[in-house]
């Protein structure tokens, strides 16, 4: 971002996915890994989340989204960095797959994956859920 002409009008995008699979450890420090970005980036900078888990484990350096809770980073992490103090008045978008093998028939994960975020309660049963909407 130093490089970058007119650098003070640049915000930044922090995607948990991303994150994860480049390493940080999102899923048992996420407030380390706020407070690093706070460091490096600055948290003033940070004006979106993209709420996602993955499909990788952490480091693998891949970009595969899973829907919320079942993936490597897990619901009770992704429910808190959600529902984190410091990024209470920040929007957050989903980026999870449509569900189903069908791929003329897949199904939006959206409405069901909040419910579990604004509940703060995981549904093991979300796949089935949205596969008999």
């Amino acid at each position: 971002m130093d490089g970058v002409v007119h650098n003070d009008k640049l915000s930044v995008t922090l995607d948990t996915c991303h994150t994860n699979d480049a390493g940080y450890n999102v899923k048992e420090d996420f407030d380390g890994v706020l407070e690093e970005f706070d460091r490096i980036i600055g948290l003033e900078r940070l004006k979106m989340i993209h709420v996602n888990d993955s499909k990788n484990e952490r480091g693998a350096h891949k970009d595969r989204h899973a829907n919320i809770g079942f993936g490597t980073i897990g619901f009770e992490t992704l429910n808190k960095i959600v529902h984190h103090p410091q990024l209470q008045d920040l929007p957050k978008i989903l980026e999870t797959p449509f569900v189903g093998e069908d791929k003329k028939n897949k199904k939006a994960p959206y409405r069901f994956e909040l419910d579990m975020l604004k509940s703060k309660t995981f549904n093991p049963g979300l796949l089935e859920d949205i596969l008999n909407q």
